[in-house]
Parts: structure tokens; sequence; C-alpha cells
């Protein structure tokens, strides 16, 4: 039942990361020119990107490690306790960036 919690979650930052490199590519076509499908391949290579690198939640806890360590607490645990998230690292980059960067460099190139 985790593995498909994972999958689902995967999916759901997929299409989440899909449709906003949609309207980042529709936006990019209307200002400048270019083909649809190359801008929007580049932006589905820059949004596996920026997935890639805040995925594992490090950017959280590198907010909040300052202010835990002002009041005394340990840095925070990580996937466990961020409201029931199911995939780790490894699993945000092998089930979302992945294949985000991969149609993006396909559809780039076309």
């Amino acid at each position: 039942m985790t593995a498909l919690k994972g999958l689902l979650e995967a999916l759901v930052l997929v299409v989440i990361a899909a449709a906003v490199a949609a309207v980042v590519a529709g936006i990019w076509v209307a200002v400048g020119d270019g083909t649809f499908v190359s801008r929007l391949g580049i932006c589905l290579v820059g949004a596996g990107a920026l997935v890639a690198v805040s995925g594992g939640l490090g950017f959280t806890q590198m907010g909040s490690a300052d202010a835990f360590a002002w009041f005394g607490r340990g840095p925070e645990r990580g996937p466990a306790d961020d409201g029931g998230r199911v995939l780790t690292g490894v699993g945000v980059f092998l089930f979302v960036t992945l294949p985000l960067v991969v149609a993006g460099g396909f559809l780039a190139t076309l």
C-alpha cells in the first residue's frame, strides 16, 4: 500500500510540475518567438532540476536550522515528520525528476 501511495504522490508531483512548465512555456512563446514544444521541453528540464534540488526538503531544513538551534532543539528529522509524505529524496529523484528531465530532453530536441 505504501508503494501505491508513493507512486500516486510521484504522479501528482509530475502533473503539477508539467502544468507549471506548460504555463511558463506558453508565456515564453507569447512574449518571444519559438515553438511551444521545444520551449516546453526546456521548461520541463528546468522543473526537473528544481525538483531535484528541492525534493528532499533540504531548503525547508536549512531555513529552520537556525531557529531550532536558537531554541535548543535538534534539526528536523526529515521525511517522516513532514505531513505524511511517502517519497524520500531518492524516490523524488527516481520517480519525478528523471521522468521530467527525460521527457523534457526529448521534447527539446524536436
